[in-house]
């Protein structure tokens, strides 16, 4: 059979994209989760690139980037954050793989953007090696358990027993050093799924100095990512020294668990932990069985989230990226200790 690659039309060619990615996963996805991620970001279109079965005359594969403002040494770039990967069953060779994950590599080498990162799956690792981007780091996820009330119950299967034991062992866990009181000058908020406004802007560019990578978080972005996000709501925690913004948690609740996306502080010790006991407290308050907290692997905030009881899960992920040897950016973009990298930094 001959294959062909071309570049897809980001905006007559949704249906098609929506139409292969449900067809090969059990989740579906709405046309309107492309709209929002192709063609309403605020850093650019997405671009798109399909493989055709010449003898079919269709198309039987696609992958999509999507642009991204990042800043490096505290210049501002634009990458691209590599994003859905789709081939229908009966076409899955390494061959067509590879041909596809190549094509946005191939961009970078004529500059058409300046860099890529990526969030495999462990069978499209491979893939990604083999089209010449590298291995920077991992992601993990890091638990701390709030309510031992779901564990006694799945232990014991008897609810009298949990009603009696659970509220001993959670009445340790709330007496442990990671609770707080937040006294003035600061204060807490959290905020359901509102808009990000120009605040944001000036204390991601006074953070971002702090870091040698990180995705640009202007209140323009969060807005599109988090605040009109059509796939779930979040919520936002935010932490303030008298009027001004010194940290914030974007979390959504799955059930009982308090899942962040994204975290952003002042790096002092004391106002990271005061962030993070703060919001431990108000989820517990909550009645939140756990907490979840994904960063890649050298994140700096990871000693923070090990000294307030968070622990590592085994549930780790790669992080690939690639930057063309000739235009500067390789040495450090290739150092997964220049990233200040959350889950919020992967496509959805």
């Amino acid at each position: 059979m001959a294959y062909k690659l071309i570049e897809a039309n980001i905006e007559t060619d949704l249906d098609t994209f929506t139409n292969l990615l449900n067809s090969n996963r059990t989740k579906k996805v709405t046309r309107r989760r492309f709209e929002w991620l192709y063609l309403e970001n605020p850093h650019g279109k997405a671009r798109a690139w399909f493989i055709i079965d010449d003898k079919m005359d269709k198309p039987i594969a696609f992958t999509s980037v999507l642009p991204r403002l990042m800043k490096v040494a505290n210049k501002t770039i634009t990458c691209w954050n590599c994003c859905d990967f789709s081939v229908e069953k009966k076409y899955r060779t390494l061959g067509i793989a590879l041909k596809l994950r190549r094509q946005a590599k191939v961009c970078v080498d004529n500059a058409e953007t300046q860099a890529l990162y990526a969030h495999p799956n462990d069978r499209m690792k491979v893939v990604h090696a083999k089209a010449g981007h590298h291995c920077i780091g991992k992601m993990q996820r890091y638990v701390k358990l709030l309510s031992v009330r779901k564990q006694i119950t799945k232990r014991f299967n008897n609810q009298i027993v949990t009603h009696i034991i659970a509220p001993v062992i959670d009445r340790v866990y709330t007496s442990a050093k990671t609770s707080v009181k937040v006294k003035p000058p600061f204060s807490v908020e959290i905020f359901d799924n509102t808009e990000f406004n120009e605040e944001f802007d000036d204390f991601f560019n006074m953070v971002a100095a702090n870091y040698g990578i990180i995705g640009q978080r202007s209140s323009d972005y969060l807005n599109w990512r988090y605040a009109r996000n059509p796939l779930y709501q979040t919520q936002r925690f935010v932490l303030r020294k008298a009027d001004a913004l010194y940290g914030y948690i974007i979390f959504l609740i799955k059930a009982d668990v308090a899942v962040c996306n994204d975290i952003l502080c002042m790096q002092d010790a004391t106002t990271v932990n005061l962030l993070l006991r703060a919001w431990i407290a108000k989820m517990r308050q909550a009645k939140i069985a756990s907490i979840s907290v994904t960063v890649m692997d050298q994140n700096p905030m990871i000693p923070f989230l090990k000294k307030n009881g968070f622990r590592i899960r085994p549930d780790e992920s790669s992080v690939y990226a690639y930057a063309n040897i000739k235009n500067g950016l390789h040495k450090e973009w290739l150092d997964g200790k220049n990233w200040y990298m959350t889950v919020g930094d992967r496509d959805v």
